[in-house]
């Protein structure tokens, strides 16, 4: 049994014809079902890219939504119309109103810009997700991540008339069945690495996380955030990481050395086979 992964949009690109956003869009493709894990934050990267990429959107099993921040939902329209009754796994929360929020600065909303009902009466149709759900013996959905939060970035969302510090509680990662264990696709890991890991590891029920791909939201971790994080993954038995989208080049560029051999940079256009 095989799984890949293309990515399809990405903060970078690997070739010149393909767009680049602040983003993250991946097909995954496995045995009898394919599935786009994320959708870009504009319609017109990720069709563009899919475009050049031969990755047909008409057919797909389903689109997942890791949580609900714009970079992650802005092509969700796009893929409806092309795709007759899609399915879309998220938890309910992922529609909610969100905004970035930084001392001394504005607020600036970074929601899901398309509105459930829209793409309701568009066709699709929205399958909820509060708890852990197998989409497929390669695929497993987490649900919720559980754990404590931490982290300097503050989010809010909005809660009722008011907001909150936003605790994503609409965040979830994809568990993909590899060779040899399991490998975990996180959107942007709001939730943290080690709760994430942590999950990721009651899920497997014993097998090994033998990889890690996209996101891991460390652009503004210092030095010893990220030598935490190194501790952590050499904790976990080292797997192979893929940084993507959030992860920031300084940390990717810590990752590699300090975890040598083990980590392999994504962008826009890179295939891997697990």
């Amino acid at each position: 049994m095989s799984v890949e992964l293309l990515v399809v949009v990405d903060n970078t690109a690997s070739r010149a014809d393909l767009a680049c956003e602040h983003g993250l869009s991946v097909l995954v493709s496995g045995p009898r079902g394919k599935f786009l894990f994320d959708t870009g934050a504009t319609a017109d990267a990720l069709l563009a890219n899919a475009t050049v990429l031969g990755a047909d959107l008409s057919d797909l099993d389903g689109v997942i939504l890791s949580h609900g921040h714009y970079d992650h939902t802005g092509g969700l329209a796009a893929v409806a119309t092309q795709r007759p009754g899609l399915p879309i796994y998220a938890h309910p929360a992922v529609f909610r109103r969100r905004w970035s929020h930084r001392p001394g600065k504005t607020h600036r909303e970074i929601s899901c810009p398309h509105p459930r009902k829209s793409l309701e009466a568009a066709g699709a149709v929205f399958h909820p997700i509060d708890a852990s759900n197998p989409l497929a013996d390669w695929l497993v959905l987490s649900g919720p991540v559980p754990g404590p939060m931490h982290g300097r970035e503050v989010f809010v969302v909005e809660h009722g008339d008011d907001t909150v510090a936003d605790g994503f509680e609409d965040e979830q990662f994809c568990l993909l069945r590899a060779e040899g264990g399991w490998a975990v696709l996180t959107g942007c890991c709001h939730r943290g690495l080690a709760n994430t890991l942590a999950a990721a590891n009651n899920l497997a029920g014993g097998e090994p996380v033998i990889a890690v791909f996209g996101g891991l939201h460390l652009r503004r971790a210092d030095e010893d955030e990220l030598r935490a994080v190194v501790e952590l993954l050499r904790q976990a038995g080292s797997p192979a990481v893929y940084p993507c989208h959030c992860t920031g080049d300084e940390a990717t560029r810590f990752l590699a050395e300090h975890l040598p051999g083990r980590v392999t940079p994504l962008s826009a256009g890179r295939r891997v086979v697990i």
